[in-house]
């Protein structure tokens, strides 16, 4: 049997894998490390890698014509980047940058859709973090669209550091404002107030994460709508929680 199937990387889509594809997969992943406003691809170009996150996350970001930009999808140890590959495209959909650097596995694009070619049980785990992924973007445009800033950014926050699976946040009050796509200014009012209120602690682009459950009080209820479409698409939680033998 290969050693590889009694292994977890840390990255929940690859670990939830039946033993003979997860063998199969990780047989063909190489460990990097992700830096922190790494440019991955740009929207419009041939996406050659796959990203698979551990202690990383990587922002789907829409840049609009008159400079806007926003965070429309974002992907950390619970799954995987680029979901185009689905499609059966290359092209990527919409700018890939790393939001939190760290720890990761990556493959060729076209290696990963060759698997998925042949392996029914890669294709339908995929389909299925596709959905959540189609779902979770839906909750996220209702809720840009309807809720105060400070649930958003409340939002944003508890999901970056799920998907992280750290309490600590390397985030710029710039970062957030482009995640949430408001004004600064906005953001930098809503982390005045819960650092005030000792929700979280923020100096200098470091960010910590001091009351969860106050913080999840805080959020609109996107950030457990998102959650619960995730389990229930996908079998597990945002939270990282598994045991990590990675990059």
């Amino acid at each position: 049997m290969d050693n590889t199937i009694g292994l977890l990387t840390g990255n929940s889509f690859v670990d939830s894998l039946c033993d003979d594809t997860r063998a199969r997969l990780c047989s063909m992943l190489r460990p990097t490390r992700l830096t922190k406003g790494q440019v991955l691809a740009e929207r419009g170009q041939n996406n050659a890698t796959v990203w698979f996150p551990v202690h990383s996350t990587i922002s789907d970001v829409m840049r609009l014509v008159d400079g806007v930009a926003a965070e429309v999808g974002i992907a950390g140890h619970e799954g995987l980047s680029t979901l185009s590959v689905a499609f059966g495209s290359l092209t990527t959909i919409n700018t890939k940058i790393v939001q939190a650097g760290g720890a990761a596995f990556c493959l060729g694009a076209e290696h990963f859709a060759e698997v998925l070619q042949t392996d029914s049980h890669l294709r339908d785990r995929l389909l299925a973090y596709l959905q959540y992924a189609y779902l979770a973007a839906m909750q996220l445009a209702a809720c840009n669209g309807h809720h105060l800033l400070s649930q958003r950014y409340a939002r944003s926050l508890l999901m970056a550091s799920d998907r992280l699976g750290s309490n600590d946040l390397k985030l710029t009050h710039e970062d957030s404002a482009q995640i949430l796509g408001v004004r600064r200014a906005g953001v930098t009012q809503a982390a005045a107030a819960m650092s005030k209120s000792g929700l979280i602690r923020y100096h200098r682009g470091s960010l910590t994460v001091l009351d969860r459950e106050r913080l999840e009080s805080s959020s609109c209820e996107c950030y457990a709508a998102v959650n619960a479409e995730l389990y229930r698409c996908m079998g597990y939680g945002a939270r990282k929680t598994l045991l990590t033998i990675a990059a």
